[in-house]
Protein backbone atom coordinates (compact mmCIF):
# COMPACT_ATOMS: atom_id res chain seq x y z
CA UNK A 1 0.00 0.00 0.00
CA UNK A 2 1.38 3.57 -1.10
CA UNK A 3 1.20 6.57 1.28
CA UNK A 4 -1.42 8.59 -0.09
CA UNK A 5 -0.54 12.73 -0.66
CA UNK A 6 -2.71 14.65 0.99
CA UNK A 7 -4.62 17.04 -1.18
CA UNK A 8 -4.90 20.71 -1.17
CA UNK A 9 -8.29 22.27 -1.06
CA UNK A 10 -8.76 26.26 -2.07
CA UNK A 11 -11.59 28.08 -1.03
CA UNK A 12 -11.74 31.95 -2.11
CA UNK A 13 -11.75 33.99 1.36
CA UNK A 14 -14.55 36.65 1.74
CA UNK A 15 -15.43 38.30 4.31
CA UNK A 16 -18.31 35.55 5.83
CA UNK A 17 -14.92 33.13 5.18
CA UNK A 18 -12.37 35.49 7.28
CA UNK A 19 -15.29 36.62 10.01
CA UNK A 20 -15.69 32.59 10.79
CA UNK A 21 -12.17 31.71 10.47
CA UNK A 22 -11.55 34.73 13.21
CA UNK A 23 -14.53 33.41 15.69
CA UNK A 24 -12.77 29.57 15.64
CA UNK A 25 -9.49 31.01 15.94
CA UNK A 26 -9.86 32.67 19.27
CA UNK A 27 -10.23 28.36 20.36
CA UNK A 28 -6.29 28.75 19.36
CA UNK A 29 -6.90 26.38 15.66
CA UNK A 30 -4.86 27.63 12.57
CA UNK A 31 -7.06 28.14 9.55
CA UNK A 32 -6.67 24.20 8.32
CA UNK A 33 -7.75 22.81 11.53
CA UNK A 34 -10.41 25.46 11.75
CA UNK A 35 -12.13 24.49 8.41
CA UNK A 36 -11.18 20.48 8.62
CA UNK A 37 -13.69 21.03 12.29
CA UNK A 38 -15.80 23.31 11.24
CA UNK A 39 -16.77 20.77 7.63
CA UNK A 40 -16.86 18.00 10.27
CA UNK A 41 -19.46 19.67 12.53
CA UNK A 42 -21.30 20.70 9.77
CA UNK A 43 -21.08 17.15 7.88
CA UNK A 44 -22.38 15.54 11.24
CA UNK A 45 -25.17 18.04 11.48
CA UNK A 46 -26.75 16.84 7.95
CA UNK A 47 -26.05 13.49 8.56
CA UNK A 48 -27.97 13.56 11.92
CA UNK A 49 -30.65 15.51 10.25
CA UNK A 50 -31.07 13.45 7.43
CA UNK A 51 -30.48 10.14 8.83
CA UNK A 52 -32.99 11.14 11.54
CA UNK A 53 -35.58 12.12 9.21
CA UNK A 54 -35.74 16.19 10.47
CA UNK A 55 -34.93 17.03 7.09
CA UNK A 56 -35.37 15.06 3.40
CA UNK A 57 -31.88 14.02 2.30
CA UNK A 58 -30.04 16.88 0.51
CA UNK A 59 -31.71 19.54 2.25
CA UNK A 60 -30.14 22.07 4.41
CA UNK A 61 -31.86 22.36 7.58
CA UNK A 62 -32.71 25.48 9.24
CA UNK A 63 -30.98 25.52 12.05
CA UNK A 64 -31.52 27.13 15.88
CA UNK A 65 -29.33 27.26 18.67
CA UNK A 66 -30.17 27.25 22.34
CA UNK A 67 -28.31 28.56 25.04
CA UNK A 68 -28.50 28.02 29.32
CA UNK A 69 -27.29 31.27 30.81
CA UNK A 70 -24.66 30.30 33.09
CA UNK A 71 -24.80 31.16 36.75
CA UNK A 72 -22.38 34.22 38.17
CA UNK A 73 -19.32 32.23 39.34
Amino acid sequence: MTDKVPKMLSVRRDEKLARALRVIGHTGMNDSDATKWALTIAANILELAWVNGHEKLGAIPEMRVYYRVKDPV
